[in-house]
């Protein structure tokens, strides 16, 4: 099977991808002089927090959650350390400001919701061929009859244009987030990226049923280097991509001193 996030590894490095996912080569640990990549608690870790936190809040009468909710999950998830008073502060924030957003009214009004909605459909007409799947924060059917997919984002922004983000890092999570709809027999999906930042102003774009094979074509282009068994090296390779790469520094065509620099402008 693929999924949105392996086609996105298999763009980012071909051979990374082959690495992980076809040899299934274990990750390495980080140098220990090398510098974090992050804060206290990691990207992912606050993210899976922020998740369990937004998966219990009721749409139509959001409550904010407290301290004690806040370290409840944390522990239901698995997290350590537990949230201290300011960090449990900022992530009952950042709930408190969807609970307040119109998207979070919007799925108050909706006439169904599912969270956490697994789907599957065929890449391709071929029966050989493998099957996209995945998992869908909030989709919930407003009462127009249109399809609404809303995926929740605790990137920290620092500025950056939410929309910009989107078409980076996330347009294959759009694509294929669009096509499961369309695969489920919706006319019209409208697929909403929240960042939890800026909840009022979530990145949306409407796909139509017009657009299916358009959008398969696109899927069918990101994926054809993945079944062709074509797995190239990064062109610029840095640490934020490299890092933890089990092929670095040995199999990785790339010498160290070009994955482990700070940015892929910069020659070390």
């Amino acid at each position: 099977a693929l999924s949105y996030s392996s086609l996105g590894e298999y763009a980012r490095c071909g051979y990374r991808f082959y690495a992980e996912r076809v040899l299934r080569l274990p990750s390495v640990p980080e140098p220990r002089d090398a510098e974090p990549l992050a804060g206290p608690r990691s990207a992912a870790d606050r993210g899976v927090l922020l998740h369990a936190l937004l998966e219990g809040l009721d749409f139509r009468r959001p409550a904010v959650p407290g301290a004690e909710a806040v370290s409840a999950a944390a522990a239901q998830a698995g997290l350590h350390p537990p949230p201290g008073p300011g960090e449990a502060d900022e992530l009952a924030a950042l709930v408190r400001r969807f609970a307040d957003s119109e998207l979070c009214a919007r799925l108050g009004c909706a006439t169904q919701t599912r969270r956490e909605e697994r789907f599957a459909f065929p890449f391709s007409a071929d029966p050989a061929q493998p099957l996209v799947v995945g998992a869908i924060d909030v989709l919930a059917r407003e009462a127009s009859g249109r399809m609404l997919v809303v995926d929740y984002k605790s990137d920290r922004l620092e500025g950056a244009d939410p929309a910009a983000v989107v078409e980076r890092a996330y347009g294959t999570q759009r694509l294929v987030y669009a096509l499961a709809a369309l695969h489920a027999g919706a006319a019209a999906v409208e697929i909403a990226h929240c960042f939890l930042e800026l909840p009022d102003a979530p990145v949306s774009v409407t796909f139509e049923r017009e657009q299916m094979d358009a959008l398969q074509a696109r899927l069918a282009a990101l994926g054809r280097g993945v079944l062709e068994r074509r797995f190239e090296v990064a062109p610029a390779p840095y640490r934020g991509l490299c890092a933890g790469c089990p092929a670095q520094g040995g199999l990785c065509s790339w010498p160290l001193e070009m994955t482990r620099r700070e940015s892929p402008d910069t020659l070390f």
